[in-house]
């Protein structure tokens, strides 16, 4: 009886371990998917915009290093002709979808077919809404807020500030929001706006600003809502007749915004963005996605850093997002 009962618990933890080595080998399996060679797609409906280039860029390198297929998309402008394109990946069997700043707002019935095919889409600068596996990029609202805040106090609260925009994109429609959130509470500033038209956004810009400054004198900044158009807005000002010419500032920190703030040019300062990082996030959230992690939050912020001439990267570097400084009373008098 004694080995009769011996022999059973000894097949009673046999089984027991059999099952656990099962459950571990099938937790493993399920982890291996991101390893495996996965077909990515990755599309913008604006993807000559430098900031979005930059994060295509980033995330296709990102899913290649995991071994992965990637296909790119650039909609030149045309929502519908994007939103054509996403559901043709889903139709040739793509794994998942990543969406750099196209408006996930207009994109309803690419994320209802994406969810239906167990299909993850994930997105940069694009909204928060339902069906989305998550979005990734910086608290827009805030950092309009940021960018408002140290033109006023420039301006010492008063005077004429030309605002140019396109708030078609949801990260964009946020700055605008930031932006008068702050000027709204001075009533010796007067604003006026102008809606930039995209695509063609660079030559819009520079003959609004060129037009605009020819008849009116009395502009003391021009705040603009992406650096691709900062950047022809500060030259429009520097070829302009004015006397006492504007200065300018903006958002997303790319490349050549950077060059125009290390030349003293008039942009002064633009809200710089990691969006290499955030394309990297973007592959990694499709990694997790793949692999069954629930996401607690649909929507992930990165910190963004305050750009002058006196915490300007040198030319080539890329500023450090753990250090640089988010307020103003943080960036050194000289540099």
């Amino acid at each position: 009886m004694r080995i009769a009962g011996t022999l059973g618990r000894m097949f009673s933890i046999a089984a027991a371990l059999a099952v656990t080595a099962s459950l571990g080998y099938g937790t493993a399996c399920a982890a291996l998917k991101s390893q495996s060679k996965l077909k990515v797609a990755i599309f913008s409906v604006n993807a000559a915009s430098p900031t979005i280039h930059t994060m295509i860029d980033s995330a296709t390198a990102a899913a290649k290093a995991r071994g992965w297929i990637v296909e790119t998309y650039d909609g030149n402008g045309d929502q519908v002709a994007t939103n054509n394109q996403a559901n043709e990946f889903i139709t040739r069997g793509f794994n998942a979808l990543i969406n750099i700043a196209s408006d996930n707002h207009q994109m309803g019935s690419v994320i209802a077919n994406a969810d239906r095919h167990h299909i993850p889409f994930v997105s940069t600068f694009s909204g928060l809404v339902p069906g989305i596996t998550v979005d990734i990029g910086s608290n827009n609202v805030a950092d309009g807020v940021f960018s408002a805040s140290a033109l006023v106090a420039r301006i010492n609260g008063q005077g004429h500030v030309l605002k140019l925009n396109w708030t078609v994109l949801p990260a964009l429609a946020e700055r605008d929001a930031g932006f008068h959130a702050v000027v709204g509470e001075y009533k010796n500033i007067k604003v006026t706006e102008m809606e930039i038209k995209v695509p063609g956004q660079v030559d819009d810009t520079f003959k609004k600003v060129t037009d605009y400054l020819e008849g009116h004198k009395d502009v003391k900044a021009i705040w603009m809502g992406w650096d691709e158009v900062g950047v022809a807005a500060a030259r429009a000002v520097q070829e302009s007749h004015s006397t006492d010419k504007p200065f300018v500032v903006s958002m997303d920190g790319n490349e050549a915004a950077f060059d125009m703030i290390r030349e003293g040019s008039p942009l002064w300062l633009t809200v710089a963005y990691n969006v290499r990082g955030m394309g990297v996030k973007a592959v990694q959230a499709v990694a997790d996605a793949v692999d069954g992690k629930k996401f607690e939050e649909r929507q992930i912020y990165l910190k963004p850093c305050l750009i002058t001439k006196a915490t300007v990267p040198a030319k080539g570097q890329e500023p450090d997002f753990k250090t640089c400084p988010l307020y103003t009373a943080d960036i050194p008098s000289s540099k």
